[in-house]
């Protein structure tokens, strides 16, 4: 197949640039401000047609586009078991907030790179002012380049280019987490009434989510031998309202509880015993608490009651994280025991955690080695020897480097 470029004059005396070519029996004419332009279109629609690859657009304005895949790719993949409850509302929210509003008008055969730097540009400016984060920018890019891909997908055919060609996603930045003290902890679970403070406990010494906490039956207990500890086995999780699986195939696990934890269960099972399907923080009828609701109605009068920052109910997982780290546990336990995808993950947010106590163990190690006060006179020469000549070559580099 070969195309040519046709010349025209438009009313307003402006010249345009079609691009004209055959595929599939039909004739086509894709027209072009400037002629170089109209030329490398048809040389990229030639060589695709040739080689078998060409795909027929069939344009659309991007708010429709937006909400067939919804319909045809989100809502499938939902029903599929393959996506989360709260990654859909996830998804939802950022395209209603963030995509539909800049591209919802935007054709999607003319969706162009400078469209899209445009809107980079835009939330560059959120970034430089603290109102997105580089972690929310990175979802949100990634959600675009997945919706556009999808919609370049013969099956769909919307647009033929790759409108996200160069933008680049920004580097992660270790954020520092927050966490209750020890003399903290104790001041929330005081100021907690039952059941109220036992599922506190659990939070901060499981490291549990929240779905996971309240989606966590009788039957998922492993009692251990009644000095030693046991296990929770964590299957499933809560959120608003339905059951669902936990967050990664790394959720479910298998986590270690203290024998202080198991006894408090124990005793709260006394005025809380197993109703219907045996969930532990239940109501009256036997399903699991809402935890939208508790947080409103009762976790945030607590945090208020013992005179703490307000705090959401993850800060306890990541508290029961530093407890361990603290403790001085590796940190492919510490992966494991929160259920993190690989332990990169669990480096990358408590990576700061690691090297305070890295430094910490260099220093108990110090106080273990003899004071330099002991000395020999010869001892002492070659030490101060030694410090002199590192002075020495540290000004030399200096010197070099100016």
């Amino acid at each position: 197949m070969q195309g040519s470029i046709v010349k025209r004059t438009l009313k307003d005396g402006s010249k345009r640039y079609f691009a004209v070519f055959r595929a599939g029996g039909k004739q086509t004419w894709k027209g072009f401000p400037r002629r170089k332009d109209a030329e490398r279109f048809l040389a990229s629609t030639v060589k695709s047609v040739n080689e078998g690859t060409y795909t027929e657009v069939k344009p659309l304005l991007l708010n429709d586009v937006f909400d067939r895949w919804l319909s045809h790719s989100l809502e499938v993949r939902l029903k599929q078991g393959l996506l989360k409850p709260s990654t859909a509302k996830s998804y939802r929210s950022m395209l209603a907030s963030h995509l539909r509003p800049f591209f919802g008008e935007h054709r999607s055969d003319r969706l162009s790179h400078a469209v899209v730097a445009d809107w980079v540009r835009h939330l560059a400016d959120k970034i430089e002012t603290k109102t997105m984060s580089a972690h929310f920018y990175n979802h949100l890019l990634n959600l675009f380049h997945s919706i556009l891909a999808w919609a370049r997908h013969p099956a769909q055919g919307y647009l033929a280019h790759d409108p996200m060609i160069g933008q680049k996603r920004l580097p992660k930045r270790q954020a520092e987490r927050d966490f209750l003290e020890p003399e903290e902890i104790e001041k929330l679970l005081r100021a907690a009434e039952p059941p109220d403070d036992t599922l506190l406990h659990l939070a901060a010494f499981t490291g549990l989510r929240r779905g996971e906490l309240f989606g966590l039956q009788w039957g998922d207990i492993d009692w251990g031998n009644g000095t030693d500890g046991g296990r929770l086995r964590i299957r499933r999780s809560i959120y608003q309202g339905a059951i669902t699986t936990p967050k990664t195939k790394n959720s479910i696990r298998v986590v270690d509880v203290p024998q202080r934890t198991l006894d408090e269960m124990a005793m709260y099972k006394l005025g809380f015993p197993t109703i219907g399907e045996g969930f532990v923080f239940r109501g009256k009828n036997g399903r699991p608490i809402d935890s939208d609701n508790w947080t409103k109605r009762d976790f945030l009068p607590i945090i208020e009651n013992a005179e703490l920052r307000r705090i959401g109910l993850h800060v306890l997982r990541h508290t029961y994280a530093s407890l361990l780290i603290n403790a001085g546990e590796s940190i492919m336990y510490v992966s494991r025991q929160l259920g993190h995808g690989s332990i990169q993950v669990t480096a990358d947010i408590y990576g700061h955690l690691f090297k305070e106590t890295s430094l910490a163990a260099m220093r108990r190690l110090e106080q273990q080695i003899p004071s330099n006060k002991n000395l020999t006179e010869e001892a002492k020469t070659a030490k101060n020897t030694v410090e002199q000549d590192g002075m020495l070559a540290g000004l030399s580099t200096e010197q070099g480097r100016r």
